[in-house]
């Protein structure tokens, strides 16, 4: 019975099988849908990518300001033997000495070393220590002037210069948000950086009171030396035979000698006097400035087309610079005697401006996704001042600012674009 029941389950599921291998044979093929009515998907770039140069005007540039200049000059007091520095010389105590002898006038040895022992001569009012650097420095009547300058700027005028335009480099992004009106016209948002430099330099003869400090220190009578001169001097001259002829060495060289062509001076001054004066050509003031800009902008854009490649558009957005400059000050001092004497001081700072733009650009496209551009700009930003406040170790002082003003540029622009 149980072989019965297994036999009919084989052949029920066999015919089964059977029937359903009969029924996938007899359905019809699976059709290949029909892709052909569906329109072609083409990807059309949205975004621009341009890069170029930008040609700016320079910022307006108002310099103005006072200083002073001075030395560190030590002319000492009136009397007394004094070490006494100036601007065209000095006068230091007398540097002569004397062998020292016992009392039966035989020298007097350095037990220690066995050299002989040299002490200061007795003051006699006079120095064998001095230099100067000017024959103007040399009076009619027989003294040596000595001289200590200092000035001060009282100019009060502004100088007005004009920063050097330059090239920029330009990079910005635009994306573009369709028809303008449902007309040809097209519209964009752009956000763009350029970096400028920012540079100018101007000089002038500044107004200004100088006080000269004059010393005057006698020459005892004594022919003054050609200047410059520096004391203690000395010659060497070749030893002479009763014949006249140079006197030689057993190596054959000339025997020579070494004479003290010194020149003394007194060792303080005979007279002191201050003379105060105005006069708008012996200080020289030179301002400079040196920096760079970055410009961000950010606006939107309207696209006309003019031909089939050719394009012309309008931006106007806000914009904001960030300006980095140093700025310095040559004060330059030419006195009557001398060297010139020349003080600098800087400063440098960082500033933030807001402000607008404006562009007018012609574009021509090569394919279509590469082109060419340029156009017109102008962009306002604002101004801002700079000062220079310091004091030097000789008493020099400047007190100097310079206004940069970057409300007003204009220029050029141009570059290439990539679309993508």
């Amino acid at each position: 019975m149980k072989h019965l029941r297994l036999a009919l389950l084989v052949f029920a599921a066999s015919a089964g099988s059977l029937c359903a291998q009969d029924e996938q044979q007899q359905r019809p093929p699976t059709e290949i849908p029909d892709f052909s009515n569906l329109d072609d998907y083409i990807y059309e770039p949205k975004s621009v990518l341009s890069f170029g140069f930008r040609l700016l005007s320079g910022a307006k540039l108002s310099f103005f300001g006072s200083g002073r200049l001075g030395t560190n000059n030590t002319p000492g007091a009136l009397t007394g033997s004094l070490n006494r520095t100036y601007h065209d010389g000095s006068v230091g105590t007398d540097g002569r000495f004397a062998p020292r002898a016992d009392t039966s006038g035989n020298p007097v040895l350095d037990p220690d070393s066995g050299s002989q022992i040299f002490d200061p001569i007795a003051p006699d009012g006079r120095t064998n220590t001095w230099s100067f650097q000017n024959s103007s420095q040399i009076t009619a009547d027989g003294f040596m002037a000595f001289h200590t300058y200092s000035a001060d700027v009282i100019d009060t005028g502004t100088r007005k210069s004009e920063a050097n335009s330059n090239f920029g480099m330009e990079v910005a992004v635009s994306r573009d948000m369709g028809k303008l009106f449902g007309s040809r016209a097209s519209w964009q948002l752009i956000a763009g950086m350029t970096l400028n430099d920012l540079s100018g330099t101007t000089s002038d003869k500044m107004q200004a009171r100088l006080t000269a400090l004059t010393d005057l220190y006698s020459l005892n009578g004594e022919v003054a030396p050609i200047a410059p001169y520096s004391a203690p001097s000395s010659a060497s001259a070749s030893v002479l035979d009763s014949a006249g002829n140079p006197v030689l060495n057993d190596d054959g060289t000339a025997q020579s000698v070494t004479t003290d062509t010194t020149i003394f001076l007194t060792n303080q001054p005979a007279d002191r006097s201050n003379k105060v004066t105005a006069d708008a050509t012996s200080v020289e003031a030179r301002w400079k400035l040196k920096g760079a800009y970055y410009t961000f902008r950010a606006g939107p854009t309207v696209w006309v087309p003019i031909f089939s490649r050719l394009r012309a558009s309008v931006s106007v957005g806000a914009a904001l610079i960030y300006a980095g400059s140093t700025y310095s000050v040559t004060q330059t001092y030419t006195p009557e005697t001398g060297a010139e004497i020349t003080e600098t001081s800087s400063s440098l700072t960082s500033r933030l401006l807001p402000g607008y733009y404006a562009d007018a650009t012609l574009q021509f496209d090569l394919t279509e996704r590469t082109g060419f551009y340029a156009g017109a700009i102008i962009q306002g930003a604002g101004a801002y001042t700079q000062n220079v406040n310091s004091t030097s170790d000789t008493g020099s002082v400047a007190n100097y600012s310079t206004r940069i003003d970057l409300a007003k540029q204009q220029g050029f622009r141009g570059g290439m674009t990539i679309r993508f």
